[in-house]
């Protein structure tokens, strides 16, 4: 079975793990399959399974940036903040224009604190908040930093008082409490009325499989539309290991970076994770500095098939 990663483009309604479970169920029962990262049930969009040993690259994946397409619905607030909730406040947004919103969403801009929505997978004491909140319990969340990187209107206001946007965010961030703090802002309040996550790092909604589709998926047609490891490689800084500096990788020791040969600065580096390629494994490396020299360790390495 061949190693890598399924791009799904899950509908609304369908829920990530039933889409996990199906793929799973397809390619066989002792076929490792997960996920990089839910998409609520409300929402549509890439959601990235990971298949044999690409699980191994889970939080790394996660790690990828984002960008969501969602249309805003000014005037009111829901306990959910998104359509499939209760509504608990009621506003006026017959004085809010296009440029209140314009200007409003400067503010969104980059890093801040943010309180994710009662209705999540946040843990409190060790229990998921949406959980907690389904029975009627207060959830009290606190404030976590998130980043950011854009995000503008990409339409007009319409009639019905909804605004769609594009944004672009780093992981941890929730759009719901994105649109949740565009209506405090407005003064009117706002709640999701429709969500997309149109990418993932390089994994975009035109290359996925839409879930709907899955059911009626053959175990070959799904083995060739798996990706290999090495689309996510390229993502971070990535070195290329020749056969004396892979074998220090593999037993663990760290390896000086004048040893390995840059491929590419990557369309997402992080500041101290670089992945290294060999011929015999694909490896996730953090890096260390010792006695001036820099040096890279593995954290993760996964073996690449022949």
């Amino acid at each position: 079975m061949r190693s890598g990663f399924l791009v799904i483009d899950k509908a609304p309604g369908t829920r990530s793990t039933n889409c996990t479970n199906l793929v799973k169920r397809i390619l066989g029962g002792k076929v490792r399959v997960g996920h990089a990262g839910t998409l609520d049930s409300t929402a549509s969009g890439v959601l990235v399974l990971l298949v044999g040993k690409a699980t191994r690259a889970s939080r790394f994946v996660m790690m990828l940036p984002k960008t969501y397409l969602v249309t805003a619905r000014l005037g009111s607030s829901t306990d959910t903040d998104d359509l499939s909730g209760q509504v608990i406040t009621l506003g006026d947004a017959g004085n809010v224009d296009e440029v209140c919103i314009d200007r409003a969403l400067l503010s969104f801009s980059g890093l801040r604190d943010q309180v994710p929505p009662s209705f999540s997978a946040v843990k409190v004491n060790g229990r998921r908040a949406h959980s907690m909140a389904r029975r009627g319990l207060d959830v009290q969340l606190e404030a976590r930093p998130v980043l950011v990187t854009s995000i503008r209107r990409t339409g007009p206001l319409e009639g019905d008082l909804e605004v769609p946007l594009v944004i672009k965010c780093q992981q941890g961030t929730y759009v719901r409490s994105i649109v949740r703090d565009l209506g405090a802002a407005l003064g009117c309040g706002a709640t999701v009325s429709s969500l997309t996550r149109s990418s993932l790092g390089p994994f975009i909604i035109a290359d996925a499989i839409p879930s709907d589709d899955l059911a009626a998926m053959t175990v070959d047609y799904l083995q060739e539309r798996i990706l290999p490891l090495s689309a996510i490689s390229t993502s971070f800084t990535n070195f290329i290991a020749h056969p004396p500096e892979e074998e220090l990788i593999l037993s663990g020791r760290p390896v000086p970076f004048e040893r390995l040969e840059r491929r590419g600065w990557g369309a997402y580096p992080a500041k101290d994770l670089v992945t290294i390629t060999g011929s015999r494994v694909l490896s996730f490396a953090r890096i260390e500095v010792e006695k001036s020299r820099s040096l890279a360790r593995a954290v993760t390495n996964i073996p690449l098939e022949g």
